[in-house]
């Protein structure tokens, strides 16, 4: 495990931790320009890990959902400082916190932290990905008929008819929070996972996890995922062309 992959488990604990301070407390949430919400909590915990890493690394340049950044930077620190915020104003647990470190337009290694269960699940390049010691695979699930698939919120999918065509074709469906769904499919317990929303800070983690595991992230047309854009699916890879075949036969 390099330092900074230390560093970036360090940083996502560190923020849960002040987080926690928040959770449950019926906290007040206020909506951005995107629809979703955002807390003292987000803004709190966005500063504290900045904080953290800053003090290993000086001259770090971060892109963080609620202070924002530049994805054009050589190298820099990717950060959702609470993945899951209406769940955590809300009470719910399945909130988790994102570090991801990018260089030359690719995604090196990230961390995401569960603070309910004490699960940290991570990654780095060409070292494989894991959950706490325990290292992943995905499924050899290899018919969508027999998958297990997660999904993002369907309001953020323009073509809502191919939602309906996944769920039902595959073997069962759950829309769990989105990243903890993508979490699954890393550790070869789900199959198949569509985001029609997440940016770099939700979905940064799962360019190097889901391929590290064995598996496949592309953007909903097929082509490869990269630092811009939105959305993403993830799969086992068996799986992969026939989730595209579906979500796009309708286009």
């Amino acid at each position: 495990m390099s330092k900074r992959l230390i560093i970036a488990i360090e940083a996502a604990k560190i923020g849960a931790k002040h987080a926690l301070k928040y959770f449950d407390k019926g906290i007040k949430t206020e909506i951005k320009k995107d629809s979703t919400v955002v807390t003292i909590a987000d803004r709190e915990t966005e500063d504290v890990i900045k904080s953290h890493i800053l003090g290993y690394y000086p001259t770090a340049k971060f892109v963080a959902e609620e202070s924002g950044g530049s994805i054009h930077e050589r190298e820099f620190w990717v950060i959702d400082p609470i993945d899951g915020t209406r769940s955590f104003s809300r009470g719910i647990p399945t909130w988790c916190v994102i570090v991801s470190f990018c260089k030359d337009n690719d995604v090196l290694l990230s961390a995401v932290y569960y603070p309910h269960d004490d699960t940290v699940f991570y990654a780095e390049k060409g070292k494989g990905a894991f959950e706490n010691k325990k290292r992943l695979n995905v499924s050899r699930i290899n018919n969508f008929s027999e998958a297990y698939f997660g999904f993002g919120s369907p309001r953020h999918f323009k073509n809502k008819e191919a939602i309906i065509d996944l769920l039902s074709s595959a073997g069962s469906t759950r829309s769990w929070e989105a990243t903890y769904s993508a979490c699954m499919v890393v550790a070869g317990k789900m199959d198949a996972h569509l985001d029609g929303f997440g940016k770099i800070w939700d979905l940064a983690p799962f360019k190097v996890m889901i391929e590290e595991a064995g598996g496949k992230i592309t953007r909903l047309d097929g082509s490869p995922w990269t630092l811009e854009g939105s959305g993403a699916i993830i799969s086992n890879g068996l799986l992969h062309d026939e989730v595209l075949a579906i979500v796009n036969k309708r286009k």
